[in-house]
């Protein structure tokens, strides 16, 4: 038997994750069209080059290295930062309304030197000058004028204090920018919207149902989705955010650890880590506490640096140990371990690839920040499914349990206490609808009789051959239950005297035919019966059945006895 025949999802389970695939391929789809909707064909061919802003990194009159604006380029967060110039493809700027926009600059400064002005516009997601425009994961300058001839426009990049993030730069029509900005904005919005429900709905079942995995996912699409909206701008723009805004690389940080930890803790109980595999669980609280660790160093000035240099290698690290961790528990039999890998290995690829364009690698691949709000609203979907099954599961075999518990195990029918209980919830309905409630109480007869002469299985084959007639003879809506031993109670809801007693004689018929047409060895059976009067209740209406049915014994056996009403 292979590995996929022993561990793939039921079919139970292939229906929940058919859909949110379907919402992975669109939501990827309409990221990759998104740069096209940006850097379409009336975007300006530009050339780049940049060289340190400052002396002491290399000198002002450096020459200029040149690179692609179109494909991602990292600057050294040298001292001062970097100068960068950009001029036309084919050699001269055209007429007309055009804007300069650097995408994805995460927290880095851009100052803009406008042709002939004497004084840059400064802009970083969060602060925006009042020349530069608000946009959603871009920086945009309006160009008020164009430079003459080939005259580049020019730009510093500054990155003190903050992880040097790799962006493009495009000039391209307004009416054009602002059609592509409204576009982007409305997927990352439901990206995010997707992202948060999923996050408030999980919260809503931690709480109701007192389980803590809801929670820990919660708060790691939470933290996740903060993550997103500081990296593409949005918290400052739609949101406005400004206590993020005046502290970002703080709750980024905090978010960034916030999201690992909750993540590892999340899939701990929710594939039962531990139990499956305890040295990969051991590794998975040991790469947590090692990101944590990290991140309080972080908060210290003079160890700031030294916490950048090294949390990126151990998230590109970390991530392929989750997704091992995670392969090696759903190996042994983790069915939830296998939602955790449908909904985390896209995220996690979008995240570890992206961590590497930090070092100059896949620098053709501009729509990372697109595909990674794709693969978080993915993400959520897959978990919500994956928390919802568990909670079916849990909830059936809660179900499975109480049945069990309330089930007599020989005959398949209410034991005596689970027959009660819902003989009291027929008592209160009959006196809120003032209708009839009837009892039958029945005994076997000569049953020790024929324990004795032919043993306790043709007992037990007896008595479920008489609970088997009595399913095919009564409605479904009456209760039958096995009060102990030989004796069955039967609840008639709706039924007079008149009427329980026909049902009691229609039983006792087909049970004496049944011993004398069978070779099976099926005694006949005494019956009581009893209507519930006003202002009694269940005990006194049993009592009074019961009574019935020993009358029905004196009176010679293999009949129905009605209790006194009087």
């Amino acid at each position: 038997m292979t590995w996929f025949s022993r561990h793939r999802l039921s079919a139970d389970a292939r229906p929940l994750t058919r859909g949110p695939c379907r919402a992975l391929a669109w939501l990827l789809v309409l990221a990759t069209c998104l740069p096209w909707m940006v850097a379409s064909a009336s975007a300006l061919g530009l050339e780049g080059g940049w060289r340190p802003a400052t002396p002491q990194a290399g000198g002002e009159d450096a020459p200029l290295r040149h690179f692609d604006p179109a494909r991602l380029q990292v600057f050294p967060p040298n001292e001062g930062g970097a100068l960068i110039e950009l001029r036309p493809a084919n050699g001269a700027w055209p007429p007309g309304d055009w804007v300069l926009q650097a995408r994805s600059p995460g927290l880095q400064v851009l100052t803009f030197f406008p042709p002939g002005a004497s004084a840059g516009q400064r802009a970083q997601f969060g602060s925006v000058e009042v020349d530069a425009w608000p946009a959603h994961d871009r920086l945009v300058f309006p160009l008020h004028e164009m430079p003459a001839g080939a005259e580049p426009l020019r730009l510093q990049v500054e990155a003190d204090g903050v992880i040097a993030a790799p962006m493009t730069f495009a000039v391209l029509p307004v009416a054009e920018y602002l059609h592509a900005d409204a576009r982007w904005l409305a997927f990352a919005s439901a990206c995010l919207a997707v992202m948060a429900a999923m996050a408030l709905m999980a919260l809503f079942f931690a709480v109701e149902l007192r389980d803590v995995t809801f929670a820990w996912y919660a708060v790691f699409v939470i933290a996740y989705a903060l993550i997103l909206s500081i990296q593409s701008g949005y918290v400052y723009d739609p949101l406005a955010w400004q206590w993020v805004a005046e502290a970002p690389r703080l709750w980024g940080r905090i978010a960034t650890t916030v999201s690992v930890v909750a993540a590892i803790l999340f899939l701990d109980r929710f594939a039962d880590v531990g139990r499956h595999a305890p040295g990969g669980r051991r590794l998975l609280l040991g790469f947590a506490g090692l990101t944590t660790l990290l991140s309080l160093l972080g908060l210290a000035p003079a160890l700031a640096p030294l916490a950048r240099v090294l949390i990126n290698p151990l998230l590109i690290l970390g991530g392929p140990l989750i997704v091992v961790v995670a392969a090696l528990v759903a190996w042994r039999g983790s069915r939830y371990a296998i939602f955790y890998l449908v909904g985390w290995v896209p995220l996690l690829a979008v995240t570890v690839l992206g961590s590497l364009q930090l070092y100059g690698l896949l620098a053709d691949w501009t729509w990372s920040g697109d595909a990674a709000l794709a693969a978080g609203a993915f993400d959520a979907l897959v978990l919500s499914l994956g928390l919802a099954d568990r909670s079916l599961a849990l909830r059936r075999d809660r179900d499975r349990a109480r049945r069990l518990a309330d089930v007599d195990p020989l005959t398949g029918l209410w034991n005596r206490r689970a027959w009660s209980e819902r003989l009291a919830v027929l008592e209160e309905a009959a006196r809120r609808t003032r209708r009839p409630l009837s009892l039958l109480f029945m005994d076997l007869d000569h049953f020790k009789d024929l324990n004795d002469l032919h043993g306790h299985e043709a007992g037990d084959t007896a008595l479920r051959l008489v609970a088997d007639l009595m399913r095919r003879v009564l409605r479904n809506h009456e209760q039958i239950g096995r009060y102990g031993g030989e004796e069955f109670v039967v609840s008639l809801p709706g039924a007079d005297a008149a009427q329980a007693m026909q049902v009691a004689e229609r039983i006792r018929e087909q049970l004496q035919d049944l011993s004398t047409s069978t070779s099976q060895r099926v005694p006949t059976v005494s019956v009581g019966v009893a209507t519930l009067r006003p202002g009694e209740d269940t005990r006194a209406l049993i009592q009074r059945a019961d009574a019935a049915m020993y009358a029905a014994k004196a009176a010679g056996r293999n009949r129905v006895v009605q209790a006194e009403e009087g």
